[in-house]
């Protein structure tokens, strides 16, 4: 029996136009009297794309705020977002349309969100802005993509005003069920 290895190209194929990356980069505070101990932090949304119907979910690193993922060329829109404040999840429901160029790098911007504290009706604010120039420029470097155009492409509105719901952090735990 004979056992051998093959060299394996690490290069990242040229013909990129099936799939694009998407990043970005995400703050969240918390306004008004009484916040939790827990800082609110995006956990995740959920992106449609129009044309095909297909749903994805884009996770957000919490240390750093940044979010990046790969989609086709197209337009999406992104239209739910979750946030969690250590045990509690608060869900809102939102309309963001943006749309993929081809062979690009798309910087969707800075997304600063402003959620209130903890209330009978929960306010979200969201401030969609085109952000540091040089954030782009060290997220294509880290990932070795120099070479690779970067559009910037705002989803629009760039002002949002919507609510926030509570959601079962945990759904057989009684502690997070009232009643």
């Amino acid at each position: 029996m004979m056992v051998g290895c093959v060299p394996v190209s690490q290069e990242m194929p040229q013909d990129s136009s099936t799939h694009e990356l998407a990043f970005g980069y995400v703050r969240v505070e918390t306004k008004g009297p009484h916040p939790r101990m827990y800082p609110a932090r995006l956990r995740f949304f959920f992106l449609t794309n129009e044309e095909s119907g297909e749903r994805s979910r884009v996770n957000v690193n919490t240390e750093s705020g940044v979010f990046s993922t790969k989609l086709r060329q197209g337009r999406y829109v992104v239209d739910r977002l979750q946030f969690s404040e250590g045990p509690f999840r608060v869900e809102s429901h939102v309309q963001l349309t943006f749309h993929v160029p081809e062979k690009k790098l798309v910087y969707l911007g800075s997304w600063h969100i402003e959620l209130e504290t903890p209330r009978t009706i929960r306010g979200v604010k969201i401030r969609i802005l085109e952000g540091e120039t040089d954030f782009s420029k060290k997220f294509s470097a880290e990932l070795g993509l120099e070479r690779t155009p970067i559009v910037t492409v705002l989803p629009k509105p760039e002002t949002l005003e919507t609510r926030g719901f509570m959601v079962d952090g945990q759904p057989n735990a009684r502690y997070f069920r009232r009643r």
